[in-house]
Formats: C-alpha cells, sequence, structure tokens
C-alpha cells in the first residue's frame, strides 16, 4: 500500500514521518525494522512534498495596485521578485 493511501492528508503523514524519525533516531530498532522504517519515511516524504506543492499552486496573493485590490498568483509574484533583482 502507498502512501497516498494510508495517509488522507498532509498532517497525518507528517504525524506519522515524525513518529518515525523518532523511532530510527532512538537508535532501539533493529537493523531490519530500520529498513522498513526508513522505506516508509521516504515514501512518506514523497506524499508531503507533492502535497506542499499542490498547497503552493493554490496559494494566491493579495497585492494593492492602486486603490484595488488584485489576486496575484504565487508565481507571478515570485517573477515580479526576480525582475525587480
Amino acid at each position: 500500500m502507498t502512501a497516498k493511501k494510508k495517509y488522507k492528508d498532509f498532517e497525518s503523514a507528517l504525524t506519522r514521518l515524525e513518529e518515525i524519525t523518532e523511532r530510527l533516531e532512538s537508535g532501539e530498532a533493529p537493523l531490519e525494522e530500520s529498513l522498513a522504517l526508513y522505506s516508509e519515511g521516504v515514501e512518506i516524504a514523497g506524499f508531503c512534498t507533492s502535497k506542499l506543492a499542490e498547497a503552493e499552486k493554490k496559494i494566491t496573493i493579495l497585492k494593492e495596485q492602486g486603490t484595488k485590490l488584485v489576486e496575484v498568483p504565487l508565481d507571478d509574484e515570485e517573477e515580479e521578485k526576480e525582475d525587480e533583482a
């Protein structure tokens, strides 16, 4: 079963990733368990990365232009900052 099927949302995936990290950092897990946890962690990290990328695409920034507010997609705001530099 893939991480996408196990975790319906970013928060539950992140919680599990934190649990895995704590277990691995404790040094108490046997080698086989550590390998399985590491593999699961990599899968969850990929899931979290894709969820963050999806969220980033949805973010818009309200930017004041004259007397009105205009929604500017995040990508457009980043391009403007690059042009100014």
